[in-house]
C-alpha cells in the first residue's frame, strides 16, 4: 500500500486509521498510537531561504490522572511516569484537536513525545484533520524523546502538597525551587531505584541507551541536552524543508508551521531555547513563572539566524496583547507567545471563499489573557496543570 494513500484513508476509515498507520509506514513506531518517528540526521544539509518564519503551535497534553483536575485525584509529581489522561483530559485533547484543525492555513508537521498523554493528545489533533479539506492536515508525524516531561527525579510519583508539607522532609522553599527555578535540580533517582530500573526497561531503547533516560533534570538539562539538539537536529530541518516547498507562492517569507504536542516543561524549555531567556534576565523570570494549561494551544514565532541560533518573531496576526502582558506594556514582549484562540485565520466557505474568523469564538482573548479569574483561565495547580504568567 503506497503511503500517498494514508490520508484519504483515514478520512473514509477513521476507524483503523491507527492500524494502517502502523501497517504501512516505515519508520519506527511507538506501540501505543503508531504515530511514527522521523529520524532526521543532525548533519543533513538543508537548503531553505534565508530567514524564513516559521511558526509553531504548542499544546500542552490533556489533564492526566496525577495532574488532579478531577475529584478524588491528587497533583503529584509525574515527570516520566507514563500516566493515561483522565476523563477530563480525553474531553480536553478532543478539544484541542478541535481548535488546533481550525488553523486552515495548514500544518506541515505533528511533533509529539513518546509518553501516551502527549500521544493521545496528539492522536485526538490527528483525527480533528479527517473533518477538514484535503491539504490542511500534517504531512509528518514525528515522536521523539526528546519531548518528554522534564524527570523529576527521586520526586516522582509522590503527591505534590505532601512533599511541599514536609512530609519527606525537604524544605518548602527548595521545593519551589526545583519546580520553577530554570537551574534548579530535584534529588535524582538511585541506580537502584525501581522505578529507575523500569524507566530504563521501558525507555532505553526509544532514547538510544540507558544513558539518555535521565535520573531528574533541570530546566535548563532539559533545555540544553534534549530540546536544542531537538530544534537542530529534527524540527527546524523539517521546517526549512517546509518553506522551501512553499517556492515562489509565499509572498511574506512565510515558512514552516509544525504542532507541538509535549508537556508543560518541555514546552517551557522550547520557549526558553527560542527566547534565549538565559541571555536576558526579564524573560527568564517570566519562563520561569510560566505555568502551561492543559487544552489551550498556544502559538509562536521563530527564526533561524545565520549564527544558528533563534530568534523569537512578533506575531502581527495576533488581535490583542501577547499572553501575560498588560495592554500598557511594550509591545515586544520578552516571551511573545499567545493563546491560538487570539488568532484570526482564513476559513473556507461552502463556496470556497475565504473568510476570516477566531479559533475560537467562544473564548474571546481578552478572556484568556487578561481576566485570570474566569473559569477558562483558573489555576489549577502549581506546576504541570495551567497556563499563566505570575506576577
Amino acid at each position: 500500500m503506497k503511503k500517498d494513500y494514508l490520508l484519504p484513508m483515514i478520512r473514509l476509515f477513521p476507524h483503523v486509521a491507527t492500524l494502517v498507520l502502523v501497517l504501512t509506514t516505515d519508520r519506527a513506531v511507538h506501540p501505543v498510537l503508531g504515530l511514527a518517528k522521523q529520524n532526521t540526521p543532525s548533519n543533513h544539509n538543508h537548503h531553505h531561504r534565508p530567514n524564513a518564519i516559521h511558526t509553531l503551535i504548542l499544546c500542552r497534553h490533556g489533564d492526566s490522572i496525577w495532574n488532579g483536575g478531577q475529584p478524588g485525584q491528587y497533583e503529584t509529581f509525574t515527570g516520566w511516569t507514563d500516566v493515561p489522561l483522565s476523563e477530563k483530559g480525553l474531553a480536553e485533547a478532543k478539544n484541542t484537536g478541535t481548535q488546533v484543525s481550525s488553523y486552515t492555513l495548514g500544518i506541515d508537521a505533528c511533533f509529539t513525545s513518546i509518553l501516551g498523554r502527549a500521544q493521545l493528545t496528539a492522536h485526538h489533533c490527528l483525527w480533528a484533520f479527517a473533518e477538514k479539506p484535503c491539504g490542511m492536515e500534517p504531512r509528518k508525524y514525528v515522536t521523539d524523546y526528546r519531548l518528554n516531561e522534564r524527570h523529576y527525579g527521586a520526586l516522582q510519583g509522590f503527591v505534590k502538597s505532601d512533599v511541599e508539607n514536609g512530609k519527606y522532609g525537604h524544605d518548602p522553599k527548595q521545593v519551589q525551587q526545583w519546580r520553577r527555578s530554570w537551574y534548579a535540580i530535584p534529588p535524582l533517582l538511585e541506580d537502584n531505584d525501581n522505578r529507575r530500573i523500569e524507566e530504563i526497561r521501558k525507555y532505553a531503547n526509544y532514547c538510544g541507551g540507558p544513558r539518555n533516560v535521565p535520573r531528574g533534570e533541570s530546566l535548563d538539562m532539559v533545555a540544553k541536552e534534549r530540546i536544542r539538539p531537538f530544534l537542530d537536529d529534527v524540527l527546524t530541518p523539517i521546517m526549512n524543508d517546509a518553506a522551501k516547498l512553499k517556492g515562489r507562492t509565499n509572498r511574506n517569507n512565510e515558512g514552516g508551521t509544525g504542532l507541538v504536542v509535549a508537556h508543560a516543561n518541555s514546552l517551557r524549555a522550547l520557549i526558553g531555547v527560542i527566547c534565549q531567556v538565559q541571555k536576558d534576565p526579564a524573560a527568564l523570570k517570566k519562563v520561569e513563572a510560566m505555568k502551561i494549561q492543559t487544552g489551550v494551544p498556544l502559538v509562536l514565532k521563530y527564526r533561524q539566524t545565520s549564527d544558528g541560533n533563534y530568534q523569537v518573531c512578533d506575531l502581527p496576526e495576533a488581535n490583542s496583547v501577547p499572553f501575560g502582558m498588560s495592554a500598557t506594556q511594550p509591545s515586544q514582549p520578552e516571551l511573545p507567545v499567545w493563546p491560538l484562540s487570539c488568532i484570526p485565520f482564513a476559513q473556507r466557505s461552502s463556496s470556497g471563499k475565504a473568510i476570516t474568523q477566531s479559533a475560537s469564538p467562544q473564548l474571546s482573548c481578552t478572556q484568556q489573557i487578561g481576566e485570570k479569574q474566569s473559569t477558562e483561565f483558573q489555576i489549577n495547580s502549581m506546576d504541570e496543570a495551567d497556563i499563566a504568567v505570575r506576577k
